[in-house]
């Protein structure tokens, strides 16, 4: 018997809020918790409803998306709740900084039903997961500048709370080689090691950060600040 998701969304404009409900009614596995339309609401209703997923919309009118994931990140009564920004804006400065603050999706609203339903699973499962279009942004901006917004800001931060990196130096290598698009071959050939030592690395980092595959993998790796 599948697991039962308990699901709270959060929009200000109804016509959406009712979208949702309307896109996923009947959906196997998927219970309607609660709603609101601004950021005070949406606290509320995560500390009343206890909702597992909250889809929220980065743009709130009494307060951003953001400053609502960063509050109930921080709350330990509601810490757990797994947050998908759902949006309109494939930017990837507030994508890099959803994901920063704590949310665990971004996805556009120009999705289907199928694929709403898999970032409400994904989410409630730990899995972190973007659009295709946000996700391409995010490589691209790698690729083309070695960071992402916000991230040498993250280390600075990082640094000065004296957490130390869980990945060594070679691992960060191949974690930004792979983050710009890189094959494995690829990784071997620009930092002269051998196949079989990257996928070795690859091993190590994915079992360091908890991941399964080269997109969770990148999320992780923005969400912690590491890239």
């Amino acid at each position: 018997m599948e697991e039962e998701i308990r699901l709270a969304v959060v929009d200000d404009h109804l016509i959406v809020r009712m979208g949702i409900n309307n896109l996923l009614k009947g959906s196997i596995g998927i219970y309607m918790v609660g709603e609101a339309d601004c950021g005070r609401a949406a606290l509320e209703l995560a500390r009343t409803a206890r909702p597992d997923v909250m889809l929220l919309d980065v743009k709130l009118p009494d307060m951003s998306g953001i400053e609502v994931i960063r509050r109930l990140k921080s709350d330990p009564e509601t810490s757990d709740i797994q947050i998908v920004v759902l949006t309109v804006y494939d930017d990837i400065e507030i994508a890099s900084e959803a994901i920063r603050a704590g949310a665990m999706g971004y996805i556009l609203k120009d999705l289907s039903r199928e694929e709403l339903l898999n970032a409400i699973r994904h989410a409630y499962k730990g899995m972190p997961l973007v659009s295709d279009s946000v996700a391409r942004k995010l490589v691209s901006t790698l690729f083309r500048t070695d960071t992402l917004p916000g991230a040498q800001q993250e280390a600075v931060e990082k640094a000065a709370e004296g957490e130390e990196p869980e990945l060594t130096e070679r691992e960060y290598e191949v974690l930004r080689l792979v983050a710009k698009g890189y094959s494995n071959k690829a990784v071997a050939r620009e930092l002269s090691i051998s196949l079989s030592t990257v996928k070795t690395h690859l091993r190590h980092i994915f079992t360091k950060l908890g991941v399964e595959d080269r997109a969770q993998l990148i999320i992780k790796a923005i969400k912690e600040g590491i890239i």
